[in-house]
């Protein structure tokens, strides 16, 4: 923690920096965790995301907050994601051939469809508390519980908003396909 602490400049800075560090860095290794089952790895995303907060110190001004806990959950999880990829690199899956069956969602049917990478693209254009929702329910395999738990919200309010985020990505890749 000195290293980081010596990277900021002011002492309050320095004092706010030592609070979310105090209190997250746990949480924080166990979300990575979720994302890389490595205790190693995990440690590692921990701490490229206090490097990270070196540098964005700025978007932290209450430690205590929900919206600090959300920024940087959001940053180890990206850190984790960055680090499977470094140590497995980008596998998509296909699903081509799949026929979609009567009833069948048009989400669930181009999962069938397509690859893994073709929906992470369509997931990067939704908002980003969108993408975060649905990476945490269905990439992840996160409970609506434990989303709730992460994203600081009641688990009714994150099964409300997990199925508007889905509505959102149906409606892209309807656009995408071409239908309306």
């Amino acid at each position: 923690m000195l290293l980081f602490l010596s990277m900021l400049d002011s002492e309050e800075e320095k004092s706010r920096f030592q609070a979310v560090y105090e209190k997250y860095s746990h949480f924080l290794w166990y979300l990575a965790y979720q994302v890389l089952r490595d205790g190693q790895l995990a440690e590692d995303a921990v701490q490229e995301t206090f490097l990270a907060l070196t540098r964005h110190m700025d978007k932290i001004q209450d430690p205590e907050s929900k919206a600090a806990r959300n920024f940087l959950s959001t940053i180890v999880r990206n850190k984790a994601i960055d680090l499977l990829r470094k140590e497995k690199g980008i596998r998509t899956i296909p699903f081509e051939g799949w026929e979609q069956p009567a009833g069948e969602d048009l989400l669930e049917g181009y999962l069938r469809r397509e690859s893994a990478e073709e929906i992470r693209q369509a997931l990067d254009k939704l908002e980003e508390e969108n993408r975060i929702l649905l990476e945490y329910r269905y990439l992840h395999g996160l409970s609506e519980r434990e989303v709730a738990r992460i994203m600081g919200i009641t688990p009714k309010n994150a099964n409300v908003r997990i199925f508007r985020a889905r509505r959102r990505l149906q409606e892209l890749l309807r656009r995408e396909e071409g239908i309306s």
